[in-house]
């Protein structure tokens, strides 16, 4: 795949086949995504990758704190303002609209939001971290590079991800069962798997806003 198709054509998946990824294929993802602009080279990413028996009790963990609304084993990221707010309602209106999940269908929205909290069960969850001793905001731009890597190398291989924040809100059980120290940050979530094609959300491609509204040109 060329690399200007694997950009034009990267999409958020969230129905995953049940076919398995095996450790090799994901080993294989992560170095070439490592490849990822650093600054003064300090590679600041980490990684646990988990599937099988240990994914599973962390879906279980995971949907039985959001049934629960544990406030204190909760993590959120924050909510944007202003344009970038109706930017990801727009998004959201389209998958619920894919999905035929409407406003008033309680149980359907409430099955929605915990599908985010089980990885929309992929087969295999990628955790970013990093070392707490880093400076988050100063190490962002690595985090963000290597990300977009890790998205462009599983679709070289056929594999679909679904990059989010939803995937480190109940971080507790993720250190328990993963094993993860205290010493390291969660940055983000990434499920990794062979794309359902026939999942009505697989088939929504968020927009993009024309180069015109977000570039000043200067000299020319």
């Amino acid at each position: 795949m060329e690399l200007r198709d694997a950009i034009n054509q990267r999409r958020s998946i969230r129905g995953y086949q049940e076919a398995s990824v095996s450790k090799e294929e994901i080993r294989q993802v992560l170095e070439l995504a490592v490849r990822a602009v650093s600054g003064v080279n300090s590679q600041p990413w980490e990684f646990f990758v988990a599937a099988g028996d240990k994914l599973e009790r962390l879906k279980e963990y995971n949907t039985a704190a959001f049934r629960r609304q544990d406030a204190e084993d909760r993590v959120d990221p924050g909510v944007p303002n202003g344009i970038y707010r109706d930017r990801s309602r727009t998004v959201g209106k389209a998958l619920l609209g894919a999905m035929g999940i409407t406003r008033e269908d309680k149980k359907r929205r409430a099955w929605w939001g915990e599908r985010g909290f089980r990885f929309f069960d992929a087969p295999a969850v990628i955790f970013l971290l990093m070392d707490d001793s880093l400076d988050e905001t100063a190490y962002r731009l690595d985090m963000g590079c290597v990300v977009q890597n890790i998205t462009l190398a599983a679709m070289e291989k056929g594999l679909g991800t679904c990059v989010a924040d939803q995937a480190v809100t109940y971080q507790k059980g993720a250190r328990e069962i993963l094993g993860i120290p205290e010493n390291k940050r969660f940055v983000v979530g990434i499920a990794i798997g062979y794309p359902d094609e026939g999942f009505a959300a697989n088939q929504v491609i968020s927009e993009r806003e024309p180069i015109e509204n977000i570039t000043t040109w200067c000299g020319f």
